[in-house]
């Protein structure tokens, strides 16, 4: 009797074993949520150990990525074996104006780094629409630092830091059509700590009073904080004022005024800009 009962006891132990040891959801990972009549929720599922970059304090990144649309269907896009996405939480931003989010992403590549990719419904399908070029080497990263129409000429920008732990290089894109363009890049900016679980290290508002937004973020040694806009191809900072430490946490922003967390506890600054 036990000789018979054999097989299916190693077909159980097969199946275990062949069962994902981390599937499900993305842990700490959260929901991004939108409203419109395409993408509405996405999420990051089927956590990973393939990457052994860990720039956010842990080994686990994800290997797929899910949106919800409106009618409640659920849509994924799964990642090659070399390449994870290395973030917590998709963004849903419209970015070509047609009413509907698109999904903001960071992809990485195991042996070229971080790209931020842009996913949408087309044809009832989520695909790739466009990608930054990975950055090209292993264990860079890149780190999104706002979205928003930063130059006011009612089209939206996603701004970026790329390589934010070694002299971090602040970049404007804008999608347009299949592609993303560049549309200003300036150097010199930090908007992560490595090991943190914190992707919220930059505010976006309108610090100068002119109805369209800066972004505020820290610079390189994050002892200081900078008001950048963007006026037409090139990046401005307006202004940068000194934290007296350096930058823990989130930036809290209010017109001019600036609140962050400190290694000398929080601190509050104002911006010395013209007020339009």
């Amino acid at each position: 009797m036990s000789d018979r009962r054999l097989p299916w006891t190693m077909l159980l132990l097969c199946l275990i074993l062949s069962t994902p040891a981390h599937a499900g959801r993305l842990p700490d990972g959260g929901t991004a949520r939108a409203g419109g009549s395409g993408i509405v929720a996405a999420w990051y599922e089927d956590p990973t150990s393939r990457y052994d970059h860990g720039i956010l304090g842990d080994a686990i990144e994800a290997g797929t990525l899910v949106a919800r649309d409106s009618k409640g269907n659920s849509h994924a896009i799964v990642l090659p074996e070399s390449e994870v996405f290395e973030d917590i939480t998709p963004r849903l931003a419209d970015l070509d104006g047609d009413g509907n989010a698109e999904v903001i992403a960071i992809r990485s590549s195991l042996s070229a780094g971080a790209s931020l990719a842009i996913y949408g419904l087309r044809d009832g399908k989520l695909q790739m629409v466009a990608a930054t070029p990975f950055i090209g080497r292993a264990h860079r990263w890149i780190c999104p630092a706002g979205i928003a129409d930063f130059d006011g000429d009612g089209r939206v920008e996603i701004a970026l830091v790329a390589t934010p732990h070694i002299g971090g290089t602040l970049e404007f894109w804008r999608l347009r059509g299949s592609g993303l363009s560049r549309i200003a890049a300036l150097g010199g900016f930090s908007n992560h700590t490595i090991g943190s679980r914190n992707l919220a290290e930059a505010a976006t508002g309108d610090v100068d009073g002119d109805g369209v937004p800066e972004l505020v973020l820290p610079d390189a040694t994050r002892t200081s904080l900078a008001a950048v806009a963007l006026q037409g191809s090139r990046a401005i900072i307006l202004d940068k004022q000194p934290l007296g430490g350096t930058a823990t946490g989130s930036i809290r922003l209010d017109g001019a005024n600036a609140q962050v967390d400190t290694s000398a506890g929080r601190r509050r600054i104002t911006f010395a800009v013209p007020r339009r």
